[in-house]
């Protein structure tokens, strides 16, 4: 697989980075470099490599409970309301 000159155009558009003109040949050998070192990795034999999700079987879960917390955040806070955070709207 290898990028092309309007690959590296609308891959720049989609990531809202501006590449000039000059640059647009540079970027796509980075880019082609990139994929070829990808490509490698499918060469490599993990048959013998146990699957990740065996490991994530053993662990503990904890009982999802609604709990105080720590009433030193509480003392600290700037603003509380029916023992909730108060804070500024950020969308404006």
């Amino acid at each position: 697989m290898s990028v092309t000159e309007s690959d590296v155009r609308k891959i720049s558009y989609l990531a809202r980075i501006r590449i000039d003109d000059s640059k647009i040949h540079e970027v796509q050998d980075s880019l082609n470099q990139i994929l070829s070192f990808v490509e490698q990795l499918n060469e490599v034999d993990c048959s013998q490599v146990d699957d990740i999700f065996q490991y994530s079987t053993g662990l503990r879960e904890r009982e999802d409970v609604i709990g105080v917390g720590d009433p030193a955040l509480a003392r600290n806070a700037p603003a509380m309301e029916c023992n909730m955070f108060v804070v500024p709207k950020v969308v404006g």
